[in-house]
């Protein structure tokens, strides 16, 4: 019990009232306190029998702690004298024989009476004056003083100088003289003696009992007891006055009826610690759990010992399994109380809104059920000079496109909503046949562009920044063969640390990302690879760029194998059951912590984990992995024990990890490190134990990756460009009936493959057929940015 709720009790004792006790019939009632009555725990009140009575029970009652009086009422009952006897050739007058009634005596015949002739029974219980006696007829002789009820008498003879003798039975008391001589004038000596009852006086009520019957309190009277409701004893209920004026026994011990401690409840709080008659004890269950029966949270103990109604358990709280989402499944299997499940989608579906529902209250999931929606692609938009056939852009839709004549379609004539919200193939272009140069892609603000090269298909562009600024995006741009340019434009920023020099047989990329800031990235040309130095560079608050400028060396004969590389990140490098180890920051410590990969979704990205540090604290987090930044953002959707961890439990919405992939050198693991969003918190760095699997790094296996892809991905537009010449060539060069020309589509698919093709006329004249060429060539990340 809590000190507030024992606080409480102990107050309400100073307010518990009795109800009135009642009168007595024949008695004076006193109570401590005047007009109005009010009759407060630990208050007495008495009770005085009127004149002519006398008490039966307990003067004085007192209110208790339970609002009960600890003894009954009393009675008041007359005082009797008994029968007052009846001498020899007496004749009494009078038949009652209680306090104040008036007898009255006269002898027979020519009898004299001899004493007093009224009596009266008095206060005591006694009659007043002496029995009288009638004198005899003849001389010489008295009359009979006769014997005394429960006495007897010693001599017969009644004649002058007679000698009687009286003595009573056990229990009596003579009053009156024991011996009496006849004298000469015909009368007894002394006076008549009487037989009283010995009394063995009041013998009062017992706490907690009363006096059911009884026939007075003079000897061989009982009383018969009995304990009130809710209470027993295992003494003697009657009681007997004996001779010696004393009552048999011993008052009874009424003692309260006890049903025992009921035992707590699992999963449940008991208040109340008294166990005895009438007293109740009441439960309560913990949160996350129900009554059952729900009307048994209170239970009150009976005069038979046991507790009704029975005691009620606490049952956990388990919400039915969540709403089913059509094209959706649920993440996470526990429905119990507190517990949060959530929803994912099948590929080419995606939420209508991010939805964590909490199973809480009676059993009920909280929150508002998402819908699995069809992705959508959005317009692909329409070439200019060309036409978009289909209107639809949801998932598995597909759209086809056209040029107006002479124009020639240069990308892919049909493109299909993907999964993963984006388009097949390569955005179509209508070109001139006349034209081959790509335009200018524009000067960046504060920006130089270097074009000596031309705008051709395979030239390529530099961009640097003016003193101040610098680059972000790609430094350079090639024009691919369907005329357009490489990558996106380059912008030129104000920054506080100094433009590095560009290293040789390199490119730099530049971009803010969140919590790391300004950084640059950094590939080798074709043919060369990273053999020293950083990645990637980030500028730190004291205008100083982290790592050291990297160093790309050409690839000779035999120098393959010995090419030292990083492992590109993998799509599924958060797999099921896989752990990631490290440490997090909070309040400016480091503290060690795991990651467990609980879920992953190799169609949506979609990963479930759990992070776990010191016992207690678990959080259930959840995020979709963006691989191709190799960026995951968690979010918790489920935190226990954080309060006995962090001292306070943080709002789940807002606390999650924030934090990109790096991978070490090639067999050296991956880091998952960012910052932690939530007050108090710092950084963190897991690394993932173990190996990936051999599918996972089949794909990884080959040295000298870093190089071999920069080269591929050079060589792809250069045969490019080498097909799309050949084209123009047969378009200029034809002598026969062309066929439409269905265009040029480039798909690059997950893999990271490119496919080209091209129309070509065999010997049949046949318009509609194409030959392809296709290159198998692997793409990979070269560094990866963290």
């Amino acid at each position: 019990m809590s000190l507030g709720y024992g606080a409480a009790i102990a107050q309400m004792s100073y307010m518990v009232n009795c109800s009135d006790p009642g009168f007595v019939g024949n008695a004076i009632r006193q109570v401590q306190q005047s007009f109005p009555e009010r009759f407060i725990y630990g208050m007495s009140v008495l009770y005085h029998c009127k004149k002519g009575f006398y008490l039966l029970g307990s003067s004085a009652l007192t209110c208790t702690a339970n609002g009960l009086w600890d003894r009954s009422l009393p009675k008041c009952l007359a005082i009797s004298c008994g029968h007052p006897g009846v001498p020899a050739n007496a004749i009494l007058t009078g038949d009652v024989f209680t306090f104040g009634a008036t007898v009255h005596y006269s002898c027979k015949g020519t009898h004299r009476l001899v004493g007093n002739s009224t009596r009266v029974c008095r206060e005591d219980s006694h009659w007043s004056g002496a029995l009288p006696h009638c004198t005899g007829n003849n001389p010489g002789f008295c009359g009979d003083p006769g014997t005394p009820a429960h006495g007897s008498r010693l001599g017969d003879e009644f004649k002058t100088k007679s000698l009687l003798r009286f003595s009573c039975e056990m229990g009596y008391l003579l009053r009156g003289s024991p011996e009496r001589t006849c004298l000469l004038n015909g009368s007894w000596s002394g006076l008549q003696p009487l037989c009283e009852a010995v009394s063995c006086g009041n013998p009062g009520t017992p706490p907690n009992g009363m006096i059911v019957s009884s026939d007075g309190i003079l000897f061989s009277s009982s009383v018969v007891y009995a304990c009130w409701e809710g209470y027993r004893t295992s003494g003697l209920m009657t009681r007997l006055c004996t001779a010696n004026g004393t009552w048999t026994g011993t008052a009874p011990d009424c003692t309260v009826v006890s049903c025992g401690d009921p035992g707590s409840l699992a999963n449940g709080v008991q208040f109340g610690t008294d166990f005895t008659f009438n007293q109740t004890v009441s439960y309560q269950c913990n949160p996350g759990y129900i009554m059952e029966p729900a009307t048994s949270a209170t239970i009150r103990c009976t005069k038979d010992s046991t507790w009704d109604p029975s005691k009620p358990v606490c049952r956990a709280v388990l919400c039915s399994p969540p709403p089913p989402v059509a094209h959706g499944a649920v993440e996470g299997s526990d429905f119990r109380w507190g517990a949060s499940i959530s929803y994912s989608c099948a590929a080419g579906y995606q939420l209508s809104h991010p939805t964590i529902l909490s199973c809480e209250g009676r059993g009920v999931w909280k929150g508002e059920t998402p819908q699995c929606l069809p992705v959508l692609c959005g317009d692909p938009g329409t070439p200019a000079e060309g036409q978009l056939a289909g209107r639809s852009f949801t998932y598995k839709s597909e759209v086809s496109f056209q040029c107006r004549p002479p124009f020639i379609l240069v990308g892919s004539s049909r493109r299909t909503c993907q999964a993963g919200g984006s388009w097949s193939g390569v955005q179509p272009t209508c070109i001139d046949p006349a034209h081959n140069t790509c335009p200018d892609p524009g000067t960046p603000h504060f920006g130089i562009q270097n074009s000596s090269r031309g705008y051709e298909v395979g030239s390529t562009v530099f961009f640097r920044c003016r003193k101040g600024y610098h680059v972000q995006g790609p430094t350079t741009r090639t024009c691919l063969a369907n005329l357009t340019w490489s990558g996106t434009q380059t912008e030129c920023i104000p920054h506080a640390c100094r433009q590095p020099e560009t290293p040789a047989h390199a490119d730099v990329r530049a971009m803010d990302l969140p919590s790391f800031g300004y950084t640059l990235v950094y590939t080798c040309h074709p043919g060369f690879f990273l053999a020293g130095g950083s990645e990637h560079r980030t500028c730190k608050a004291d205008m100083k760029w982290t790592g050291k400028s990297p160093v790309c060396k050409s690839k000779g004969v035999g120098e393959v194998n010995d090419t030292v590389t990083k492992t590109p990140v993998p799509s599924d490098v958060f797999s099921v059951s896989s752990v990631w180890k490290g440490h997090y920051e909070h309040l400016g410590k480091r503290q060690p912590a795991t990651l467990t990969v609980d879920c992953f979704n190799a169609t949506s990205s979609q990963v479930n984990a759990t992070f776990a540090a010191a016992s207690p604290l678990q959080m259930k987090l959840a995020g979709i992995y963006k691989k191709e930044e190799a960026h995951l953002l968690l979010r918790a959707f489920q935190v226990r024990g954080a309060a006995e961890v962090f001292g306070s439990k943080p709002e789940k919405e807002n606390w999650g990890l924030d934090g990109y992939v790096s991978s070490g050198l090639e067999g050296g693991g991956f880091t998952f490190q960012g910052d932690i969003r939530g007050d108090n918190f710092g950084k963190f760095k897991l690394e993932r134990q173990g190996p990936l699997s051999s599918d996972q790094d089949s794909s990884h296996r080959h040295p000298g990756t870093s190089g071999g892809s920069v080269a591929a991905a050079i060589l792809v537009p250069f045969f490019a460009l080498i097909l799309s010449g050949f084209a123009f060539y047969l378009y200029k060069h034809r002598t026969r009936p062309k066929a439409q020309y269905n265009g040029y589509a480039g798909h690059e698919s997950s893999n990271g493959q490119a496919s080209f093709e091209n129309p070509m006329y065999d010997t049949a004249l046949k318009p509609t057929e194409a030959k392809a060429v296709r290159f198998d060539t692997a793409l990979n990340t070269v560094c990866t940015v963290v």
